[in-house]
């Protein structure tokens, strides 16, 4: 079994570049451009009954958002398409030239396939931003900084957990799973000062522990500390296990960094309206994660987040 670590692991041999920067990120910084990829598969990142429109949105908020993760304005994007039913193909791109309209972000090309009937569709987007003063890595974290996270938690996973009972279901944690946002303007309040920063993507505690590990330092995170919108709490409820479910359920898209010390007011002034900075933990020296609750140790869960293997 091959799973997404090694697969990266061995990749790092033939990706030698500074321009890939040890593949330690989500993204490779090729001059003054900060340029990725990302794909999302039916079945793995979305529902085959998903509407169409919302899987483009999909498509574009989770590639841009590792932009968003090194503090990087998108410019354009290039997809790659797999043909289908005409009217899901008509309806996914009105939904994609709105979804970039809503960035400011152009599509400059690309290429088009088609698979053989009944076979999932496998979309993929590369996005090419411009870069900041500062395009933080995921390694320069160092103890002593603050843990800190900007976006809710959990939403996404119980918005799916929704769809999984009823094909139906409505409300703000469907659209959630369905539409997320790329936190552009604030990624870029954040890459001003980061130490360390990333987007969460496959849930806090796994994301985490790659910042950890790259960083070469241990993150002690607060479970009471971790933010969760009003629909989740009325859904889920508050307790510990919500809580360890939202850190782990993944497709959140908020932005992580590592923050030095007494620069949290100066980030909170320079972010967007609406947005809020939550201190969640602290790097220390050692390795690894930690949680804990009212000072009470917690037991990490079996799985910290979301992992392709084959």
């Amino acid at each position: 079994m091959t799973s997404e670590l090694e697969f990266i692991a061995a990749l790092r041999a033939i990706a030698v570049g500074p321009e890939a920067r040890g593949l330690e990120d989500d993204a490779a910084l090729l001059d003054e451009l900060v340029i990725t990829h990302d794909m999302i598969a039916e079945g793995v990142h979305y529902l085959a009954h998903d509407p169409a429109a919302s899987v483009a949105a999909k498509l574009v908020a989770v590639t841009l958002s590792d932009l968003a993760a090194k503090g990087a304005t998108p410019v354009a994007v290039l997809m790659g398409y797999c043909l289908g039913d005409g009217n899901w193909d008509r309806a996914f791109l009105a939904g994609l030239g709105e979804a970039l309209a809503s960035y400011d972000c152009a599509l400059i090309g690309g290429d088009t396939i088609a698979l053989p009937g009944g076979a999932p569709r496998v979309l993929g987007l590369t996005a090419i931003g411009r870069a900041g003063v500062r395009v933080p890595s995921r390694s320069g974290g160092k103890a002593g900084d603050g843990l800190w996270l900007v976006g809710a938690l959990g939403d996404s996973a119980a918005g799916l957990r929704q769809l999984l009972a009823d094909p139906q279901a409505e409300g703000p944690l469907v659209e959630a799973y369905r539409r997320p946002r790329a936190l552009i303007a604030e990624g870029r309040a954040l890459a001003a000062h980061a130490s360390a920063m990333m987007d969460v993507s496959d849930g806090l505690l796994i994301d985490a522990d790659r910042m950890a590990r790259a960083s070469g330092v241990a993150i002690e995170i607060d479970l009471a500390a971790l933010p969760v919108s009003g629909a989740f709490g009325d859904t889920l409820g508050h307790g510990q296990a919500a809580r360890l479910f939202a850190a782990t359920g993944g497709d959140d898209y908020a932005l992580l960094a590592a923050l030095p010390p007494g620069v949290e007011a100066v980030v909170t002034k320079s972010l967007p309206g609406g947005a809020h900075l939550v201190r969640i933990g602290s790097l220390v020296a050692g390795e690894g994660i930690s949680l804990h609750e009212a000072g009470q140790p917690v037991i990490l869960p079996e799985h910290l987040g979301h992992e392709h293997r084959h």
